[in-house]
Order: C-alpha cells, then sequence, then structure tokens
C-alpha cells in the first residue's frame, strides 16, 4: 500500500481472466490506486453439497434450492479476504471485483469516507437506477460530489465495496456455515449489526457488457428461481419461505425507521464539515 493512501485495494479474480484483470489494472493506475489482486475461487472445483463452509439445510428450507457453484465461490473469496484483512490488522480495504466499472470520483470518495471512518461499517458501492430511487440520502462526503446514503432493502451486487475491519470480523464470524449469497449477507444488516450505508452516485458500477465471473462458471444457474426440494421438505417450503420473506420485510422496515434519527443527525454533522 501506499503510505499515503489510507485504504488498501484487492481485486477478486479468477485464474484464467487475463483480459479483465488487464482492463482493470490499467484503470487503477489511470486513477492513481496502488492495489493487490487476490485470487477468486472457481465453484466449478468446489464440491458444494459436502463442504464445511455450506449450510445445505438452510439454504434449502428458506430459497428451495442450493447455492450456485458459482455463487459459493464468490462467497469463499471475500471470506478469504475477510480473513486476510483481520489477520493483518488492516483498518479499511476497497474490495473490487474484476469485471467492476471504475468512475473518476473512486479515490476522492473512498478518501473521504476513509476521513470520518465512525460514520460506517460497511459501504456497499450499487450503480443502479433502482438502488438510487430505493435509497435515503443523509449528506454529501466532504470533497466530493456524491452523498452518503443509506439503501433500502437487501439489493444485489458485491462487484465493489469498502469495509472496516470490524466489519470484515463480524462478518467472518457469520461466515463457519454460508447459506446466503455475499451479496445478501451485505444486505441483510439487522442479521450483520453493521452500519451499512451506499454512496449515490455510486463510483464503481457493473459492468452488465461481459458475463460475470459467477455466471460464467454454471451458466446462470443464480437466476433460476425453480423450487428444487422433495417430500415433506417440499410440503412444508412455502411455510418456511413466506416466514423468511415476513421475517426480512419486517426487518427491513425496523432499519429503515430506526436509523432515520441517527442518519439526520449525521447529515447535520456532515453538513457543517
Amino acid at each position: 500500500m501506499n503510505p499515503s493512501q489510507p485504504f488498501h485495494c484487492y481485486v477478486i479474480t479468477l485464474a484464467h481472466s487475463q483480459d479483465r484483470r488487464d482492463l482493470i489494472a490499467a484503470r487503477l493506475g489511470e486513477l492513481q490506486i496502488p492495489f493487490e489482486f487476490y485470487p477468486g475461487v472457481d465453484g466449478r472445483k468446489v464440491d458444494l453439497l459436502s463442504h464445511p463452509n455450506y449450510s445445505k439445510w438452510q439454504r434449502r428450507m428458506f430459497f428451495g434450492r442450493d447455492l450456485s457453484k458459482g455463487e459459493f465461490g464468490c462467497v469463499l473469496a471475500h471470506k478469504a479476504i475477510y480473513q486476510h484483512i483481520v489477520d493483518n490488522h488492516i483498518e479499511t480495504a476497497l474490495i473490487l471485483e474484476d469485471d467492476a466499472i471504475l468512475c473518476d470520483e473512486l479515490p476522492a470518495v473512498v478518501s473521504a469516507l476513509t476521513q470520518n471512518p465512525e460514520t460506517w461499517d460497511l459501504v456497499r458501492f450499487l450503480g443502479r437506477d433502482k438502488n438510487y430511487r430505493a435509497s435515503r440520502k443523509i449528506a454529501r462526503l466532504p470533497g466530493t460530489q456524491s452523498d452518503l446514503a443509506r439503501p433500502h432493502g437487501v439489493p444485489g451486487g458485491a462487484y465493489g465495496y469498502v469495509i472496516s475491519n470490524q466489519a470484515a470480523k463480524r462478518l467472518l464470524s457469520m461466515m463457519e456455515k454460508n447459506w446466503l449469497a455475499i451479496d445478501t449477507l451485505h444486505g441483510v444488516s439487522w442479521l450483520t449489526k453493521l452500519n451499512t450505508v451506499s454512496v449515490i452516485p455510486s463510483p464503481v458500477l457493473p459492468n452488465d457488457q461481459v458475463p460475470s465471473c459467477i455466471d460464467e462458471q454454471d451458466a446462470n444457474l443464480r437466476w433460476d428461481k425453480s423450487v428444487q426440494l422433495s417430500g415433506w421438505r417440499k410440503l412444508v417450503y412455502p411455510l418456511t419461505r413466506g416466514a423468511w420473506k415476513t421475517y426480512s420485510n419486517v426487518l427491513i422496515k425496523y432499519v429503515w425507521f430506526g436509523t432515520l434519527l441517527s442518519d439526520r443527525r449525521l447529515s447535520r454533522r456532515l453538513g457543517k464539515s
């Protein structure tokens, strides 16, 4: 890490993704962000159902099917980075996937976040219009043209985010038995107990022009929503699925309204800076 850069940057990549590595390395060079490549996990080479870090019964009970191998490989890659952050006492890290699109304001946004570390635990870069519409703006990040915001719901996407050491420890403690995709885990802040925010507009965008490294591993299997259960599990699934959705919807509202006063206080404080 450059001593003048108060954060580490890691780019998750698979061994065969040379073109993606070349593109994002060039872009990070333009933005003058030192970084390290971090090896991804090819889910095709993982025995999902027997893996000690996978909880198939929870996944099937609440989602009716297993994680795809690509999703699980992604979980393991992010988990490995969190372990690295904790083991090496890294206070702040910018995590990117190798197909992310990086905007010019990324360095200024991450710098502003590192200067106000008490205002967040996990900052998700969610670069779609629907994410912006569903979010509550809190305040302008000092020195940028972007606003800190409170995302609503459990939006998808883990192509870019900033994480604190505390948040890495917390997520790591929850990843011994995985049944949620990594972006879902980032979104269920009532379970993680993390102050999870976002930035509008996002300085990191999804690249819809190339297939995700998750999808290329298993031919878009993660988008298959069909129920893959049989016997008594299939009979009770409508109840367990309904319970999960009701529980999630209630807790989403709890987080949304429960953070309103603290977000207003933060808005006033950042507005004076």
